[in-house]
């Protein structure tokens, strides 16, 4: 994602939500993980805090535990904190089984974590 020594481009090309990203349902306005992660990481430090306040199915928050962030989202939508919830459980089992980098590959690359 990041060269080091080169600044980030302006435009990025990131493709629609893989649909390892929507197996447990989806949002009508869920944004790709990779797009999120980008914004995490150029936005905040390991250790910090990251709002959403219209967080839907917390794909911001996905990418901010995975990089060592504490999140807090909120949602009036029951529906969609349910699917937030079993996303969120998701990661931390491919995580504890993977090990935190692989399992971010999982997601990044083939869209499968299993």
């Amino acid at each position: 994602m990041k060269k080091p020594d080169k600044q980030m481009r302006s435009v990025w090309s990131i493709s629609t939500p893989k649909p390892m990203e929507k197996k447990f349902g989806k949002h009508p306005t869920q944004k790709p993980f990779n797009l999120l992660e980008r914004v995490v990481l150029a936005s905040t430090n390991e250790g910090d805090i990251v709002l959403d306040p219209f967080t839907g199915s917390s794909t911001t928050g996905l990418a901010a535990y995975s990089y060592g962030r504490k999140f807090i989202g909120i949602d009036k939508e029951t529906e969609y904190l349910d699917l937030s919830i079993k996303r969120f459980e998701d990661l931390k089992k491919e995580m504890k089984i993977k090990g935190r980098q692989n399992s971010l590959k999982a997601w990044e690359t083939n869209g499968k974590a299993r």
